[in-house]
């Protein structure tokens, strides 16, 4: 009986945790909701987070490792922090998007371009693309 128990319980935090990781990934905000948590705390965590979506990317290749090396570097050089506001998004159908952040630093804002891409019922990152040049973002108000 003890082991019938143990077994649902078991059964039931598979599930339960499975279920998670797809409602965590239902939308790409709720996807760059968790990137941005994690980010505030470990920016190479959330790097892994990011790549950790997409099975079919290597975690140990040369480009991941460069992008954590920029984002430490820009955390050196401009300065503290501040958070990351969305700039633009741009959709192809409903399984492809493409997200622009500024990242806000002291000195000044970093563009982050993330695409996405949902080929089932996950999204996943499928390249992501850090700038310092924020100046093609620019739109005309009124």
């Amino acid at each position: 009986m003890k082991k019938l128990i143990y077994t649902l319980l078991i059964l039931t935090v598979l599930i339960f945790s499975s279920n998670m990781k797809i409602k965590a990934q239902a939308t790409p905000e709720d996807l760059m909701e968790n990137f941005f948590a994690i980010f505030d705390e470990d920016v190479n965590q959330a790097v892994d987070y990011l790549f950790s979506t997409n099975p079919l990317i290597d975690a140990n290749q040369d480009g991941i490792k460069s992008i954590k090396e920029r984002f430490e570097l820009s955390r050196k050089l401009l300065g503290n922090y501040y958070g990351a506001e969305i700039v633009s998004k741009y959709y192809a159908g409903d399984s492809y998007a493409k997200y622009v952040y500024s990242l806000k630093y002291e000195r000044q804002p970093v563009k982050l371009v993330l695409v996405l891409y949902k080929p089932n019922k996950i999204w996943k990152v499928q390249n992501v693309n850090f700038q310092d040049d924020m100046d093609t973002e620019f739109k005309l108000t009124e």
